[in-house]
């Protein structure tokens, strides 16, 4: 180049014109994304090019017979071209090392330098694992006004032809949009971003389900045994721990809470409830005293001796845990609802009872957890 050109001249005959930039985002890969911190880490190659008039003007008729030429970039001017929403530093894009694409005839300028981005992006993790982010990365004309500077492009989607996909990340839809605010141009990069929930599916979500759902069974353990207790508090610890874990992988915000969040919090409850249960009714396994009217009426209710009487059995055989005695020639004789009923068998209706309510409830709240998941995955 001419010593008479200048690179620090802004590229205009007059210097309140208009300088239009062309951009174009070729996206090569996601390095990462920490949904905790809200920081997207791209790879990208950005296409940039405008007219330098100054260059145009000077050189028109010095190199008309060269088509085009590579120069340093620390040569010709360049637009402070920034990453508005980058979470580490608002400098140039760009390195002293690359080169710029120049036709002196025309003054035609292209700049293609490589960036690599971190920009924040706000997560909503509503429907994790099937939840899908839209992240944006913004530009925009770093020291200058939009009347001296327009950022705009041609394209309406982000180019993905060198694009490697990511293991957890899959690339959904995007689009390219540029708006002004405060007298500033700025060109927006928007990327939907689809987590691969089968990792999160296997290794959480249906543990959850399937743990919930066994809570209930602590009801049907024989009494004797000493493990209903042992059981039912490895199945809060167990909610305790998946609950830890999948608040350590999303954002610490109360608004929006993932559905997961909530599905394990009403778990940890009931499996509280549970234990307190359980504990209790082992209480009533063991007394010895009258049981009370009202409460007899309540447990042949529950065991339905009132539309299926039952035969004269000891308190052993009608809570199952020995086999009637056959007796030859001997008329069974038909109780009452009410008779022979002992603490021991309130106990096993108690059990009958909690298991099934136990098991209603968990059912309904999974349902209530899978409809929504399930809609937004599909």
């Amino acid at each position: 180049m001419k010593n008479n050109y200048d690179k620090n001249i802004f590229p205009k005959h007059k210097t309140h014109g208009q300088v239009s930039v062309m951009m174009g985002l070729q996206l090569i890969s996601i390095n990462g994304f920490d949904e905790v911190a809200g920081i997207l880490e791209l790879v990208a190659k950005l296409k940039i090019s405008w007219t330098d008039e100054n260059l145009q003007r000077l050189y028109a008729s010095a190199y008309a017979d060269i088509s085009e030429a590579l120069v340093p970039q620390n040569d010709v001017w360049l637009p402070p071209v920034t990453v508005y929403n980058s979470v580490e530093s608002l400098k140039m894009v760009g390195d002293s090392s690359y080169h710029v694409r120049v036709i002196p005839g025309i003054g035609w300028i292209q700049w293609i330098p490589g960036v690599i981005t971190k920009t924040s992006c706000s997560v909503d993790a509503t429907y994790f694992p099937f939840d899908k982010q839209v992240c944006d990365i913004t530009f925009t004309n770093w020291g200058y006004t939009e009347s001296e500077m327009n950022l705009y492009s041609r394209d309406e989607v982000i180019d993905l032809s060198l694009f490697t996909q990511n293991e957890q990340w899959s690339l959904g839809e995007s689009k390219v949009s540029n708006s002004s605010t405060g007298g500033l141009s700025f060109l927006t990069f928007s990327v939907t971003l689809e987590r691969q929930p089968t990792w999160f599916l296997l290794n959480m979500v249906l543990p959850i389900i399937l743990i919930g759902l066994l809570t209930g069974l602590v009801f049907l353990m024989p009494v004797d045994d000493g493990e209903r207790v042992g059981y039912i508090i490895t199945a809060f610890l167990t909610f305790a721990f998946f609950l830890d874990m999948i608040s350590s992988n999303l954002p610490h915000t109360s608004n929006p809470m993932a559905l997961v969040v909530y599905f394990l919090t009403v778990m940890v409850y009931l499996s509280s409830a549970s234990t307190v249960v359980t504990i209790l009714t082992l209480r009533i396994y063991d007394k010895s005293t009258e049981v009370p009217k009202w409460l007899k009426v309540v447990v042949a209710i529950i065991l339905a001796r009132y539309c299926c009487p039952k035969k004269q059995l000891s308190d052993e055989e009608m809570a199952g845990w020995a086999a009637p005695e056959k007796k030859e020639d001997v008329k069974p004789v038909i109780l009452g609802p009410t008779e022979n009923i002992t603490y021991r068998l309130v106990g096993l209706a108690l059990d009958i009872l909690f298991f099934v309510l136990f098991i209603l409830i968990n059912l309904v709240c999974t349902i209530i957890f899978l409809v929504p998941l399930s809609t937004n995955g599909s």
